[in-house]
């Protein structure tokens, strides 16, 4: 009943500020409605949004551990989820949680923002190994979606600080790809596959998967898939209509081979090999379109071809001698490459990138003793980076060969770390957890081009971090049906090789230079929340705060270099962000669930706008995701083969904008990101076991909106189709 009028209050968001108070208020309602009647079991919950409380979960704990006794906030994107759902890109799938929002500076460039925090400030794993490596830069970056979303089985996601698991850049939350793998058991060959394809009528694309998997003996499994898309130009809501350059065409390549050793112990081989190719930086170019006043850019084009390998090797291993309950090792290699092509407006040309080799090993083990459970280990991570950037006039003759490109070349970055946590035995009610890590940084860049001088020059530092953390979470009343959690959590970054070298453009046309000398990044997260789970309803609410401190952020020089204003690193940056997050859902009758999530979120750091070093101003902290909810009614009977399913997305006006976002004029109105109201239609068809049709009709009204921070508008009146058949 509640969502007629959120709708309705959410449509006139970007009308009146008095409206978008009354908006927010409405949506409050009908969030904490959604969450205090009756909702689904988990399994109707699966298909149409993400698990509140799955059966278990992995990337927090370091082992299965039951979701909702976790001390933390945790979602869990389940395989029917995103086999219905089936999204574009890796981060699109991300888009409908609680404290997320996603970025898209271009339609193949998005980055989720978690709790306020993205790019380097967040942490994406791929069964546990880092993407993350030491050229990722400041602000929403494109390697999130160098993940093809078909080879994944479920996304784990971990909001907040992760940092004594995980190490660096866990600050607003940790997410783990889990791979598709084979199931092992049983005698002989079981082989069977997968096709898969995807139609959006907004941008044309085609999308194609096919798969093989099964055993091929009786301690022997196998999968391997390939992908396909190719995008073209996305027309965006009324108004706007068709935005140029926004296609492009991406392929990957996966496969996974698991071989069982005894009883109790199996090796997996993976490989992953992703390209994307011509995808353009369009906010920068001429071609950018100028909606409620943004600025198109003055380049002539700017694309960008990037390439990511993987191949990993990981043994798994339980009931081991020594009190060692289960054994997790790893080795992998990875390599990302990004190339990038500039026409500017004068039509001089710059051919620009770099490539990262990353060799990765870790060690994690868990024991149980009469003081706790104990999960520890360590890891090591060295980068390997070279770089290249050529000049041409416009005649086509060359200018120019830099020392650098974006990042230093010649260069080499290693991550230490060891950690050791313990879930204390039960004190009554409550569970204790509690950690500590130790963690060394260390760069050393031969050559980086010297801003002033025009010279080669060495960058190299260390840095050494301790982080712990303390949470809890106590159980209330009988049959386990609700509990408290809280903790208090730190974590850091060390300054990366983007930090330190990094010679390349910034937001609004500047030019980023490199900044030695800088030290780590520091934050503290305090969290509490409620957690109910009944037959017919469940529901979950959270509050945080995190404070920062020594936060790298850039800072206008005076100087101009390259004919551009000069911008570089400091750590200057002192503040928090701090927000309530809700979720529930609610199971009306057998055929009819609905489901709610709420977000509100703020965030303020101090700043140097101007090259004055003594004016140190506060003001709000960077693309922060304004009042956003998401509802959904699902009509879907027991044991039917056909679901229903109507949903709503809106979010107010953000025009809270940091000194950043002031300039960010190719991307942010002057005035802040209007708001929008969205409505989706979607529905699905299992004509056989083997076959599921979906079928979605997404902003029904064709509105002409952006997520705030992003590049490009979003897809107007969009009919997708999907079929997915599986042998």
């Amino acid at each position: 009943m509640f969502g007629p009028f959120f709708i309705l209050a959410t449509w006139f968001l970007d009308r009146s500020p008095r409206l978008r108070l009354l908006s927010g208020a409405v949506a409050a309602v009908a969030s904490v409605a959604a969450q205090s009647v009756p909702a689904g079991p988990a399994s109707s919950l699966g298909a149409s949004t993400p698990v509140l409380f799955p059966p278990v979960i992995v990337t927090a704990a370091g082992y299965d551990t039951v979701a909702f006794q976790m001390p933390y906030s945790t979602s869990v994107l389940t395989p029917d989820w995103l086999t219905r759902r089936l999204p574009r890109t890796l981060p699109g799938a991300l888009e409908e949680l609680p404290g997320l929002m996603v970025q898209k500076t271009s339609t193949a460039q998005g980055a989720p923002y978690i709790r306020g925090f993205t790019g380097f400030r967040t942490l994406m794993l791929v069964d546990g190994i880092r993407l993350n490596n030491s050229v990722f830069r400041e602000g929403p970056n494109q390697y999130w979606g160098t993940i093809d979303p078909f080879a994944v089985e479920r996304l784990e996601v971990v909001k907040g600080p992760s940092s004594v698991i995980y190490g660096s850049d866990a600050i607003g939350g940790t997410v783990n790809a889990v791979s598709v793998a084979p199931a092992l058991g049983g005698t002989g060959s079981n082989l069977g596959g997968r096709a898969v394809y995807r139609h959006s009528s907004a941008d044309d694309s085609h999308t194609g998967r096919v798969e093989a998997t099964g055993r091929l003996g009786e301690k022997l499994g196998a999968h391997l898939g390939l992908s396909r898309k190719v995008y073209r130009d996305l027309r965006a809501g009324r108004g706007t209509g068709t935005q140029p350059h926004t296609g492009y065409a991406e392929s990957a390549l996966d496969g996974t081979l698991t071989h069982q050793l005894g009883e109790h112990a199996r090796v997996t081989a993976l490989w992953q090999d992703f390209a994307q190719d011509d995808a353009w930086r369009t906010h920068s170019t001429v071609f950018g379109g100028t909606w409620q006043g943004t600025r198109p850019g003055s380049d002539l084009q700017r694309t960008l071809d990037q390439r990511r390998r993987l191949f990993a090797l990981q043994l798994h291993a339980d009931r081991l001698l020594g009190g060692v309950e289960q054994l997790h090792a790893g080795v992998s290699h990875q390599t990302q490459d990004e190339d990038q092509f500039r026409l500017r407006g004068d039509r001089r040309r710059e051919d620009a990138g770099f490539g990262v080799g990353t060799f990765g090993s870790f060690l994690q083990a868990q024991s149980r003793t009469a003081s706790g459970r104990w999960v520890y280990g360590g890891e090591f991570y060295r980068d390997q980076v070279d770089s290249y950037s050529v000049r041409y006039r416009a005649d086509g003759t060359l200018t120019q060969v830099d020392i650098q490109g974006p990042v230093a070349a010649d260069a080499t970055y290693d991550l230490l770390g060891g950690y050791v946590e313990n879930r204390l035995p039960r004190f009554g009610p409550v569970d204790f957890v509690l950690g500590g890590r130790y963690n060394r940084a260390s760069a050393e860049a031969r050559r980086v081009r010297d801003p002033v001088t025009g010279a080669t020059t060495r960058v190299a530092g260390s840095w050494h971090s301790l982080v712990g953390s303390l949470r809890g979470v106590v159980n209330l009343g009988a049959g386990n049906r609700h509990n408290l959690f809280a903790g208090l959590s730190e974590a850091f970054r060390a300054p990366n090789l983007s930090d330190l070298t990094r010679f390349d453009i910034a937001e609004g046309g500047q030019i980023e230079t490199p900044a030695p000398g800088l030290a780590p990044e520091y934050f503290v997260t305090a969290e509490a929340g409620w957690r109910t789970r009944h037959d017919r309803w469940s529901a979950t609410i959270a509050w945080f705060h995190t404070a920062i401190r020594n936060q790298i952020i850039r800072t206008p020089t005076g100087a101009t270099v390259d004919g551009l204003a000069e911008v570089t690193k400091r750590n200057s940056g002192s503040g928090f962000v701090h927000g309530l997050e809700s979720a529930g859902s609610l199971q009306l009758t057998h055929a009819w669930t609905a489901t709610g999530v709420l977000t509100w979120m703020e965030g303020e750091l101090d700043y140097y706008p101007t090259a004055d070093s003594t004016r140190l101003v506060r003001a709000p902290l960077s693309r922060v995701m304004p009042l956003t909810g998401h509802l959904a009614l699902r009509w879907e009977p027991p044991a039917s083969r056909v679901w229903l399913e109507f949903a709503a997305s809106a979010a107010a006006r953000q025009d809270r904008l940091a000194p950043s976002d002031l300039v960010d004029v190719e991307r942010i109105p002057a005035g802040g990101t209007p708001g929008y109201c969205i409505a989706k239609l979607r529905g699905g068809w299992h004509p056989t076991p083997a076959l599921a049709l979906v079928v979605a009709l997404v902003n029904i009204t064709n509105k002409d909106y952006r997520i705030h921070g992003s590049g490009v508008n979003e897809p107007g009146r969009n009919l997708v189709i999907s079929a997915d058949y599986r042998f």
